[in-house]
């Protein structure tokens, strides 16, 4: 510990350690939050109470948080006027004072005071102040700043140790007043004493004027605590008495004019007469050469405690990258390996060519003859689809679905799954949308199915893209069966749709929310009945507004690019109103591959569909724009008459909690670093293996420590070990999600999340965006308690997944009233149509914006 002894740490070493403003540190040394001790002469912290602190930073930042006045009232729970009225009757003093840019003087306030003033002084509280309490505020009083010299001349108090020091301080702010103290009062001694202790301690710079009392009430308080302090000063003991100068001078040897002038008048202190006789000094010395040497001795000690604090600093620094290379060098990559040679089956073929339908048909035979089962689809609507199909031909006891958010008799013969959360053993097994083999976020879980699964009967639904990867991905020797599918049912490619001419069972496809509502408001204005289908709609929703336009209560569903993996619908016509997206880092054209992904839902074969039409959609919102060029080439990929770009040529791997060497939370980022370095290093034979990249997982563990105040570091105190954290940046939740800071402090410090339970009827008057986000915010508390049970925050599965339901029927409720969902895509002055990301059309935003610009032209 940098500037510390073995047992002690000086104040400022102690607040660096600690991570405090000097402010906060002051406060809590203060309210005695933080325990300091005398060591000799210098008030220090104990290095146990640094440490006892650093295992809890989250609790100390908060008895130490300073805040202004209106988080002061809220916390007080009182109003903002109140809490001023309070303030400026010296209520509640202020612990922090600065000027803002508006030189205005700012206060802050102590949070914990703020919290506590309830139970402290209610009778201030209610509805009406007291009357003497009311008519000092009516004639202008203002305690704030006398609350402030109060509070600092208490802090540099607790700095002073000996008694006489402490009355020599309150002398000097009395001087410092006008006040001086009655010679009548004290004795001579006691006065040479107070004088001298004044001046070896430099008094005068230590208190400085800022804290120097200023009112008369300030000034009375100041005389009365200097008496108090005397009277304690003499019970410690009595000050020095008084030797004549003669006879001190006879007692050195020396001439009297060889006495300071400051004792030759009144006398030397018999202490500092005997002091000097025995260090065999000429004369005694003055307060000012002892204040010099004190000086000096202080100097040489803040350098040595500088020096002991960079080797300090070298010292913890030399153990933490000790400890780093240790953490990494105990990470393993392991590479999966089948123990035995299972039969393949790879089912190759583009969009809508019955790959997934043939292989569940295998799947279904085989579960009929006795066989276990395992499905593996990349989203969960995917997998309760095939649960259902499954569940009507093989009954409910054989059938049972596993997701992140979910488990459905979770021990039946034939599983449902997402790829996450598939067994990797069993007879038969049916992988999904194979190629998201490459994907750098996820395809390590087809790469765990594929690589080491121990099925052995593996059948595999991929775009044709994928064949050399997967092959690959099998032992040499393992017997590999292709079949190769075509797609059923013509897609033809149309030049364009408008609203009018929009068929019925159509999807009209957009790539954000906000454009998704601004198209469904145009549908409504044409007079179609149309539905709504994207991303942020929790899974309920979702199937409620399949299930519509499956059985016609809607013609159109305006939906983004969900409808690509795993959406089943009888579709006549997808109609693209736009060709760009966001992909998380800047907005793009589609590829080919994810354009013919979503034309290839058109013509469904077993939806009674019939040809598919393809073409864009002419929406009268600007900004709305679909490449022609685009859609041919999607068409065609989609038929399977001309190769797409997808690229499929490497799979990922990703470290379990085992090949990590089961580090501490400090050691997982140098654990991760570790396992990436070995991966690259045992993949070498494997051109095609790749580890996946682990910055969401630096993003979600950087989260979660500033969620509960963890110090960074290999060498920081978590509340939970290592495995407890590996699980929590694991979970399928994303950092930037408003839940996953509060699942991060259920999960480790035990906060409880009850509040979080909305009642039904406060959910059934929510308006769109809030359901959607309340039933987001449910449904990753729901893998939360899934993955740790009570543990996050005292909620169960079911009382999650209730409100979760009761947020998706409403969103159903709304959706299902027809009538504009939002004010997107219209203009909020005059209502014509506007690209749906702004507020206002160009014209009106030019009236509006714009008169300053053309006055400076015209003038």
């Amino acid at each position: 510990m940098a500037g510390t002894t073995a047992k002690h740490a000086t104040l400022e070493a102690a607040r660096r350690e600690l991570g405090l403003r000097k402010d906060e540190f002051a406060l809590g040394v203060e309210h005695g939050v933080i325990r300091t001790c005398w060591s000799g002469d210098e008030l220090c912290v104990r290095a146990g109470e640094v440490a006892r602190w650093r295992a809890s930073p989250g609790e100390l930042a908060e008895l130490t948080r300073l805040v202004h006045a209106a988080e002061a009232a809220e916390l007080a729970g009182i109003s903002r006027h109140r809490f001023d009225q309070l303030t400026r009757g010296g209520v509640i003093r202020p612990v922090r004072s600065y000027t803002n840019r508006y030189h205005a003087e700012v206060w802050q306030y102590s949070a914990a005071e703020a919290r506590r003033l309830p139970e402290r002084r209610p009778e201030l509280l209610g509805t009406r102040l007291p009357g003497p309490f009311l008519a000092e505020l009516t004639s202008g009083a203002d305690r704030r700043a006398e609350g402030y010299r109060s509070r600092l001349r208490a802090q540099t108090l607790l700095m002073l140790r000996d008694p006489w020091t402490k009355v020599a301080a309150w002398s000097h702010w009395l001087r410092s007043a006008q006040s001086p103290v009655d010679p009548a009062r004290i004795s001579q001694a006691e006065a040479v004493h107070l004088a001298r202790r004044a001046a070896e301690e430099r008094l005068g710079d230590v208190l400085g004027s800022h804290v120097n009392p200023v009112t008369l009430e300030e000034q009375a308080e100041a005389a009365r605590e200097f008496t108090a302090a005397l009277r304690r000063a003499r019970r410690s003991r009595p000050a020095p008495e008084l030797v004549a100068p003669a006879d001190a001078a006879a007692r050195l040897g020396c001439d009297v004019e060889r006495i300071p002038d400051e004792y030759r008048d009144r006398g030397v202190p018999a202490d500092l007469l005997e002091q000097s006789v025995a260090d065999g000094l000429a004369t005694v010395p003055t307060p000012a050469r002892v204040a010099a040497v004190r000086a000096r001795r202080a100097a040489q000690h803040r350098k040595d405690e500088r020096k002991a604090a960079w080797e300090g600093e070298q010292a913890a620094k030399r153990l933490r990258e000790q400890r780093e290379r240790a953490a990494a060098a105990r990470a393993r990559a392991h590479i999966p390996e089948r123990a035995t040679v299972p039969e393949v089956t790879l089912h190759l073929g583009p969009t809508n060519s019955g790959k997934t339908h043939d292989a569940i048909a295998l799947l279904a035979a085989h579960a009929e003859a006795g066989r276990t089962g395992v499905y593996a689809a990349p989203l969960r609507m995917l997998a309760l689809e095939v649960y259902e199909r499954l569940r009507t031909r093989l009954g409910a006891e054989g059938v049972g679905l596993r997701t992140g958010e979910e488990h459905l008799n979770p021990d039946a013969p034939v599983l449902c799954c997402t790829a996450e959360a598939a067994p990797t053993a069993g007879d038969f097994l049916v992988v999904d949308e194979a190629h998201w083999l490459a994907d750098e976020d996820r395809g390590h879980a087809w790469t765990g199915l594929l690589l080491g699964g121990a099925h052995t009967d593996v059948h595999v639904c991929a775009a044709p893209e994928a064949e050399d990867l997967l092959r690959k991905l099998f032992a040499p020797g393992t017997d590999i069966t292709v079949v190769r599918h075509t797609r059923h049912g013509a897609l033809s490619r149309t030049k364009e749709f408008s609203a009018a001419t929009l068929p019925p069972a159509s999807a009209v496809v957009a790539f954000s929310r906000k454009a998704v509502l601004a198209l469904h408001r145009e549908l409504l204005g044409a007079g179609r009945s149309a539905t709504v289908l994207y991303g942020a709609m929790p899974p309920a929703a979702r199937r409620e507004q399949i299930r519509r336009l499956s059985e016609g209560e809607v013609d159109v569903i305006v939906t983004t690019d969900v409808i690509g993996h795993g959406v089943n619908l009888p579709l006549r016509a997808v109609a693209f109103a736009e060709t760009g997206k966001y992909d998380g880092r800047s907005r793009r054209e589609l590829l080919i591959w994810e354009a013919a992904q979503i034309a290839g839902r058109a013509g469904r074969q077993g939806h009674d569909a019939g040809e598919g039409l393809v073409g864009a959609y002419r929406s009268r919102l600007p900004g709305l724009t679909a490449r022609a060029k685009l859609l041919d080439r999607a068409v065609q990929a989609a038929h399977g008459a001309r190769p797409g770009d997808l690229r499929v040529t490497t799979a990922r791997l990703r470290p379990a909690w085992a090949d990590l060497g089961q580090p501490e939370p400090g050691e997982i980022p140098h654990a991760l670093a570790g396992w990436t370095a070995a991966a690259c290093t045992a993949a070498q034979e494997r051109s095609w293996l790749r580890p996946m990249p682990v910055d969401e997982v630096h993003s979600k563990l950087l989260a979660a420590r500033q969620a509960v105040g963890a110090p960074r570091g290999v060498d920081g105190c978590w509340p939970r070990d290592g495995h407890t954290v590996w699980r929590l940046i694991t979970l399928p939740v994303d950092a930037d999600r408003p839940a996953y800071p509060v699942i991060c402090r259920a999960v480790l410090r035990g906060a409880a999340l009850h509040h979080l339970v909305r009642p039904l009827t406060g959910i059934e008057r929510m308006t769109l965006p809030q359901a959607e986000e309340y039933a987001a915010t449910m449904r990753d508390l729901r893998i939360a308690v899934l993955a740790f049970g009570r543990e996050c925050g005292g909620l169960s599965t079911e009382e999650v997944a209730t409100c979760e339901q009761a947020a998706a029927e409403r969103i159903n409720q709304l959706v299902a009233a027809s009538r504009p969902l939002a004010t997107h895509g219209s203009c909020a002055s005059c209502g014509e149509p506007c690209a749906p990301w702004y507020t206002h059309c160009d014209a009106c935003h030019s009236s509006r914006f714009s008169c300053h610009d053309t006055e400076w032209l015209d003038w």
